[in-house]
């Protein structure tokens, strides 16, 4: 059928020619009449198209031209630390700003909340990855943001150790007590029925005054490798709160079943939005968190980021989603190697802000922060830039973009807080600092797109697939292949498990004239030296002209 048509538009002719063209060194080849463009057999044909278009570069982005983080869209304090932490370590804004944005959330969640409008309550809790190689200085920008989280949560420890120690012993009394009373109970089956009733009404005292002890644990604000039970048990003991601070990205192995046989992401999707999570186990308590909050803070190396967009369950559940991506461009090769030191006034001031943040109290409900009538006409002014863009979207990024304004709303949350402290619930937020978060909203935008991008998940499926695939037969190396040592290359994807589902990319492919596939109907030198019996294989033809396109662009 398709021969036909082509035939009826005069391609077929042409078809022979680029044919003839694509002919490898050394293997005169010719082509039979009978030859038809196939899919899989059976599965129906796929069209041909005889010229190069391409799509996209297959995902690649220059991050060298995106755009850099503007310091001075923060609060005065934060913004000389941010610069001179970027300065005297010789890395990008873009590796610091947002990385003290994600302190900043750490100190409020809980505490305050912003109202943007009805009954619209945005928390203060931020999940942010920033994206850099090795020795791109992760580690000492880390340690030098989170010096003053640290130096709080030891001071508060070294304040509580003591009532702490008291709680430890009381309980271990009160447990001694029950376990012996417990025994005797089991043992001792000839005692009087009144010595029983005594105990048991001893052993129900004593319990009641076990639960009634109020817990006393250890300011735990920050965690980094930790499974997801331990991690419950720590927000019961700090408000239901904690940050999740790390230089490695390993949290997201755990998350993907690295001390379990599946994917255990509920807690950190519910922590985003401070919805009810609740666990059930046989063997072990139960746990409930009525409004858990969790801050993320991940430094990441491009492969993971990579397996995070390739994990299928990250993805359809939305937990890239919920992330904003800085990806800032390397210095490596271009530091200098006497620079400026901090200055103690810098890191005093940037120390003080943070701990002032730290010190407020965490109420019951978190207190709410109102806008401005300024700050209300920027917001609903991004809100529609927003839903235009929404329009053009696939899924993924689609998802991603449509939590940006309430992510937005976050952001002037924390900048508010960062410039009014323990008075924070007395103002509103300003126009100034609206426009500057919608700004700073702008920059996670762009570099949301490159990241997604990157992944190729920008794009339609058929195009994703199609990249996938393009991929596999770079990496043999080879301009032809059969298709099915193709299908064997592709089938641990996720949708490509059956052969059918590697059409759509297939034709997506020869569309824009990357590959062609074609029933081997060919003979060497002898044309009456025909395959015979069986099925004739199919053979992927790379396109000669998409190879010269890759060697110069890549």
């Amino acid at each position: 059928m398709i021969r036909n048509t082509l035939a009826a538009d005069g391609v077929w002719d042409r078809f022979d020619t680029a044919f003839s063209e694509w002919k490898r060194p050394g293997q005169a080849r010719t082509v039979s009449r009978d030859c038809t463009l196939a899919g899989f057999a059976g599965q129906g044909e796929i069209p041909y198209s005889d010229s190069f278009e391409g799509f996209g570069g297959f995902g690649e982005t220059d991050i060298t031209k995106l755009t850099a983080f503007n310091t001075s869209l923060l609060p005065s304090v934060v913004e000389r630390f941010s610069e001179a932490v970027a300065e005297n370590l010789q890395v990008s804004s873009g590796m610091v700003a947002p990385a003290v944005l994600t302190v900043g959330s750490l100190c409020i969640q809980k505490k305050y909340s912003i109202h943007p409008h009805s009954d619209w309550y945005e928390p203060g809790n931020l999940y942010m990855a920033v994206v850099g190689e090795a020795s791109e200085r992760k580690s000492p920008v880390m340690k030098e943001i989170m010096k003053p989280v640290y130096e709080y949560e030891k001071k508060e420890n070294e304040k509580r150790a003591p009532d702490i120690a008291l709680y430890e012993t009381k309980k271990r009394i009160l447990e001694g007590k029950i376990a012996g009373i417990t025994k005797n109970l089991t043992r001792c089956s000839k005692r009087k029925g009144e010595d029983i009733c005594e105990d048991l009404e001893a052993l129900s005292d004593i319990q009641q005054e076990l639960n009634g002890l109020k817990e006393k644990a250890p300011v735990r604000l920050v965690a980094d490798d930790v499974t997801m039970e331990i991690l419950g048990k720590l927000m019961e003991q700090n408000h239901e709160r904690i940050g999740i601070f790390s230089t490695e990205g390993g949290i997201f192995n755990i998350l993907a079943g690295r001390y379990s046989d599946k994917t255990v992401i509920d807690l950190i999707l519910k922590a985003y939005t401070g919805d009810r999570y609740a666990q059930d186990r046989i063997t072990r308590k139960g746990q409930a968190l009525d409004c858990p909050l969790i801050t993320m803070l991940l430094y990441v190396q491009p492969i993971v980021i990579k397996q995070i967009m390739e994990n299928s369950e990250f993805t359809g559940r939305g937990l890239n989603a919920r992330f904003l991506y800085s990806l800032p461009p390397s210095a490596i090769g271009d530091r200098n190697y006497r620079v400026k030191k901090i200055s103690d006034t810098d890191r005093a001031d940037y120390g003080e802000a943070v701990q002032r943040l730290l010190a407020i109290p965490v109420p019951d409900k978190p207190k709410v922060i109102e806008l401005g009538e300024e700050a209300d006409r920027l917001a609903e002014a991004f809100f529609y830039e927003i839903e235009r863009e929404l329009k053009e979207c696939f899924s993924e990024f689609k998802a991603w973009l449509g939590k940006l304004h309430g992510t937005t709303m976050r952001i002037a949350l924390i900048l508010h807080c960062f410039e009014y402290a323990e008075q924070s619930e007395f103002y509103k937020v300003s126009g100034q600092t609206m426009g500057n978060a919608v700004e700073i909203g702008r920059y996670f935008r762009t570099h949301a797109r490159a990241a997604f991008n990157i992944m190729g998940l920008t794009d339609s499926p058929e195009v994703r697939d199609a990249k996938y695939i393009m991929r596999r037969i770079d990496s043999t190396g080879k301009m032809e292949m059969k298709l099915r040592d193709l299908y064997k290359l592709c089938c641990d994807r996720k949708g490509m498990e059956k052969k059918e589902g590697m059409i759509p990319g297939l034709r997506c492919l020869t569309e824009h004239g990357y590959i062609r596939i074609q029933k081997s109907c060919l003979t060497s030198q002898n044309p009456q030296n025909l395959q015979k019996g069986g099925r004739p294989s199919e053979i992927v033809y790379k396109n000669p002209e998409y190879a010269r396109w890759k060697e110069k662009n890549v």
